[in-house]
């Protein structure tokens, strides 16, 4: 164990062990930035579809929302998600 190049080749390992790491905590971070972002998406578009139905109930100018619908569309966005970025729901 004390030859230089056995020294060497733990000090390599070492390294290679810290970068990865490195890199499972930055796509840890990256997971979490893509579902923060995805979280957003969907309560933006829920505010939208709420503000949506009280104004076509308050105008009547526009037909009202199709909830069914909606959530149809949502349950396919989070399962293209899935997909996509294998979160594995």
């Amino acid at each position: 164990m004390d030859e230089p190049e056995v020294v060497e080749l733990i000090e390599y390992c070492r390294e290679l062990e810290g970068d990865v790491m490195e890199v499972e905590i930055n796509r840890q971070y990256d997971k979490e930035e893509i579902l923060h972002n995805i979280v957003k998406e969907i309560y933006n578009s829920c505010r939208q579809l709420i503000k949506d139905e009280e104004d076509s109930v308050r105008f009547g100018e526009t037909p009202r929302v199709d909830f069914e619908k909606s959530i149809t569309n949502l349950k396919e966005y989070i399962e293209d998600i899935n997909r996509t970025y294998k979160f594995g729901l």
